[in-house]
């Protein structure tokens, strides 16, 4: 029996928790060699004790652009070529626009947008043809859903458009570049939003089964094993009974 990704070697960003952590656990034990990007030492040191040798941790904050220069210069020393990056590594707010304030938008977009960005730069001179970029995006770039959302929604709306930017560049040098936007997912990401815990309860009301991050990480292992002319520019999750 084959194993799908072995050989490859993969880089995860926000790798030790939620959709990130699902993911690395897909790749790895896949066959392939992930490097996990995340700001836990002791959580990445865990991850690391399960993948027997399959996943390599790497300690950096992304949401500084001192952290992600680190990252790079290590990834460089550790990586000279790369198959797959997955930048996962996001945070979200439920503020409204005036409420978060400057250095909130500016926090978002770090994380969001920048560190995406960036690491791509990074690495895509070591991206060889076949190699696969993929951004999680989020359905809230297209529809956002309340006011107090609107800021993440326009953080994961840039993050769309670099994402197109990238693959008319690379796309030529065989390398495929995916949104995946997830709608909603059961995820520690939430449990770290301020003032979000009674929308929330509302929402799960409405909306009773989310998406699990295995069920995005199913989705990367079949974005990532298609055909080599087969390129999946967008893909859009959702469970049942969110709508949009």
């Amino acid at each position: 029996m084959s194993v799908p990704h072995e050989g490859k070697l993969a880089v995860v960003t926000g790798a030790t928790s939620g959709i990130g952590a699902a993911i690395a656990r897909r790749l790895y034990q896949g066959g392939a060699t992930v490097v996990g990007i995340a700001r836990r030492a002791e959580a990445l040191a865990e991850e690391a004790s399960r993948a027997e040798g399959r996943f390599v941790p790497l300690v950096a904050d992304l949401a500084d652009p001192r952290g992600r220069e680190a990252a790079a210069a290590e990834l460089a020393r550790r990586a000279p070529r790369i198959d797959l990056l997955i930048n996962n590594a996001g945070e979200a707010a439920y503020a409204t626009p005036l409420e978060l304030g400057a250095a909130g938008w500016r926090a978002l977009y770090e994380i969001n947008v920048h560190a995406a960005l960036e690491l791509t730069l990074a690495v895509a001179p070591r991206l060889a043809a076949g190699a696969h970029v993929i951004n999680v995006s989020s359905v809230t770039a297209r529809f956002a859903p309340n006011v107090r959302f609107a800021a993440y929604a326009a953080t994961k709306a840039a993050l769309d458009r670099a994402t197109e930017a990238l693959r008319l560049e690379l796309d030529p040098r065989g390398v495929h570049v995916t949104a995946i936007a997830p709608g909603l997912v059961d995820t520690p990401l939430y449990d770290k939003v301020a003032g979000f815990a009674d929308t929330r309860e509302r929402i799960a009301r409405q909306v009773p089964r989310w998406l699990t991050p295995a069920d995005v990480a199913d989705a990367v292992a079949w974005i990532v094993t298609r055909p080599a002319h087969v390129a999946i520019a967008e893909l859009v999750m959702m469970p049942i009974g969110q709508g949009r």
